[in-house]
């Protein structure tokens, strides 16, 4: 087998990824067999932590991975990641009041195509244990939890020789996880900025939450940043009254993901002023016909929701394109080949803006 050295020289950061393969095809699950497993762990704060694995393996178990013994997706449960080269590693951040497992239809396709993923509950902000913490608490220590869970990626046995800490992680969030998703790529805090903005649109989510946490703790920049991270996905993202005037300090690639029947993140006074703010390499897949819940598997846990219904893209319609498409990115920023016909992806069903 023949090990190439892949340089991400679609970055100014320098990393390698080695791997067996340079040829991937989006449009299609990869050719390994996804593992995944759940473990719990200690963020920095002394939060005891559920954190749900995905890895390509070789193992062939014969049970399919139940989450939270609440749904199946298509993962063998357990069996060892295949960590003959260097896999990259991806982080996924759920939204308010979701869980590690919320959108697995990406968190497994990604596996399928040699990916790490890596997603932990936020404690306090999951369908489990909502509002035990305060929002003004989750919006500075939502990033902290994912490079938390990074560090305990690097020191699991398990994944040593999978990983280096070197090559990084590519981050992916929805909703307030793609707030966290934007913050860890390096649009810093600054609250008096919030304040001033919040002074003109003082319905906007985290208007109250910020003015408390500046209460507590001090008015200030509060940087999230996480240098090691090469590329982010932010997904139907929130928080632009948080991060607005630090956009321009992010210099990674970024690809954001919008919903035109979304109400809750709205194209025009969310995802796109976040988009409109980030001067470096950057790209925008709107499903018109997409609401919030889409970008999930919710309709699969919860099919009440009215994302589900009629007039709405059908979620496993929007699943193709979200699959394709993220990995497309992703393997573009690796040096992959085999991306460059779904980037953009010719859909009736996709709008795609690219600045």
């Amino acid at each position: 087998m023949i090990l190439v050295m892949l340089l991400l020289a679609c970055t100014e950061k320098d990393v390698a990824v080695e791997e067996d393969i340079t040829l991937i095809d989006p449009t299609q699950p990869g050719g390994w067999t996804v593992g995944t497993r759940d473990d719990v762990f200690l963020n920095r704060h002394g939060q005891e932590m559920n954190i749900q694995f995905w890895f390509p393996t070789e193992d062939s178990g014969s049970d399919v991975h139940e989450y939270d013994d609440l749904i199946a997706g298509t993962a063998q449960d357990g069996g060892m990641p295949n960590c003959q080269v260097k896999r990259p590693v991806v982080l996924f951040s759920h939204g308010n009041g979701g869980m590690r497992y919320q959108s697995y239809f990406l968190m497994e396709f990604l596996a399928s195509h040699g990916f790490v993923v890596v997603a932990p509950d936020h404690v306090g902000n999951t369908a489990f244990d909502m509002d035990d913490s305060p929002h003004s608490e989750l919006v500075f220590r939502r990033p902290e939890d994912i490079v938390d869970a990074y560090e305990f990626l690097l020191s699991e046995e398990r994944y040593s020789d999978c990983v280096a800490e070197e090559q990084g992680y590519a981050v992916i969030g929805h909703s307030f996880g793609g707030y966290t998703s934007i913050a860890l790529a390096g649009a810093v805090l600054n609250t008096e900025e919030t304040a001033s903005f919040c002074t003109q649109y003082p319905d906007a989510w985290l208007c109250d939450d910020i003015a408390q946490f500046a209460q507590e703790n001090g008015e200030g920049i509060y940087d999230r940043t996480d240098s090691r991270i090469w590329a982010s996905v932010p997904m139907t993202p929130a928080g632009y009254e948080a991060v607005f005037s630090g956009l321009a300090n992010i210099d990674v690639p970024m690809l954001f993901w919008g919903g035109g029947k979304d109400e809750l993140t709205a194209m025009e006074w969310s995802v796109r002023p976040l988009y409109d703010g980030v001067t470096s390499s950057k790209m925008l897949a709107e499903l018109p016909q997409a609401g919030h819940y889409t970008f999930t598997n919710a309709c699969d846990i919860l099919p009440a929701y009215e994302d589900c219904g009629e007039g709405f893209l059908p979620p496993q319609d929007a699943h193709v394109i979200i699959n394709e498409m993220t990995v497309a990115f992703l393997a573009k920023q690796l040096g992959y080949k085999g991306w460059e016909n779904s980037l953009p992806l010719s859909s009736d069903d996709l709008v795609w803006v690219e600045d």
